[in-house]
């Protein structure tokens, strides 16, 4: 008998900190889901405010830990789940109503992993729509990129096998967990926006230095695993060259000072211009952007 969506079992798990001002959204978002969840789990990674007693109102269950960061939320509420998949959201995030129904649709036996398109918002409204790509594109790119936001579903056992989300780092997690899990079974996915990402000052996306700082912890363990000689060298610098050149645009983006520095390190790591080529285009307009704000300091 084939399996359908509806017989899918989902464990939600939402980390949050200090995050009652977003959980009533959130929520919301998940309770309203047309393929509704088997348990809704929110980890309250020891905050200060009412975070856990207000997701406990709203009709989560709440487990409380110490601090440790968003990975070792996320494992608390992976290993306490009792759903053989586990759908991630951070707690400043929501989904669209049908996000669930249409990713448990693709499952089939040897899946792994389901994902899907953004949309990015901030207090002013959607800034940008993202659809995802397709999934073997996905696996290519993620040598030297993450092409798959944490929109996704997964088997829990995946999850567990090596350990869970790596606890010793605060950021490119997500990326880290990507690469291992591409090597257990086949990525599906639902090309729409099924997510909306929330843009803040506190947000993890409008902090390139930290990105680029926790890449140098999965680089070698992770990102260059069964590379030798050559291959091992160039490929380290052109990681280095697209992550600093995405450090750069999300400079850009904020309007943050810093963008031009982010693009020259870009093309300095990697100055090939067969190689991502978009990057040189992308300094010119880091260049312009630099004279035009000078000009309106003058």
């Amino acid at each position: 008998m084939a399996t359908t969506a509806s017989d899918i079992r989902i464990s939600v798990v939402i980390p949050a900190y200090n995050a009652a001002r977003f959980l009533p959204r959130c929520l919301k978002s998940v309770f309203a889901q047309t393929l509704q969840p088997a348990e809704v789990i929110v980890v309250d990674d020891g905050s200060t405010d009412n975070t856990a007693a207000l997701a406990a109102e709203l009709g989560a269950r709440v487990i409380h830990r110490e601090n440790g960061g968003l990975s070792a939320a996320r494992n608390t509420g992976i290993q306490n789940a009792s759903c053989a998949w586990v759908a991630l959201l951070d707690a400043d995030d929501l989904w669209m109503p049908d996000k669930l129904e249409r990713q448990a649709a693709c499952i089939q036996s040897d899946t792994v992993l389901v994902y899907g398109g953004i949309r990015f918002f901030d207090d002013n409204g959607i800034r940008g729509v993202n659809p995802a790509i397709a999934p073997d594109v996905a696996r290519q790119r993620l040598r030297y990129c993450n092409p798959i936001p944490c929109t996704y579903i997964v088997r829990r056992e995946a999850l567990l096998q090596d350990g869970g989300y790596r606890e010793d780092i605060r950021a490119c997690e997500d990326w880290e967990m990507l690469v291992r899990l591409q090597r257990m079974g086949k990525f599906e996915a639902v090309l729409d926006p099924l997510t909306d990402i929330y843009l803040h000052a506190d947000s993890l996306s409008a902090n390139p230095d930290t990105m680029l700082r926790y890449l140098d912890l999965i680089l070698d363990t992770t990102l260059l695993t069964g590379l030798r000689g050559f291959d091992r060298w160039a490929w380290k610098h052109r990681i280095w060259a697209e992550q600093l050149c995405s450090a750069a645009m999300i400079a850009r983006e904020n309007r943050m000072s810093n963008e031009l520095y982010y693009m020259y390190r870009s093309l300095r790591a990697w100055p090939s211009p067969f190689w991502q080529p978009r990057r040189f285009a992308a300094f010119a307009v880091s260049v312009k952007n630099r004279f035009r704000k000078q000009k309106e300091g003058a």
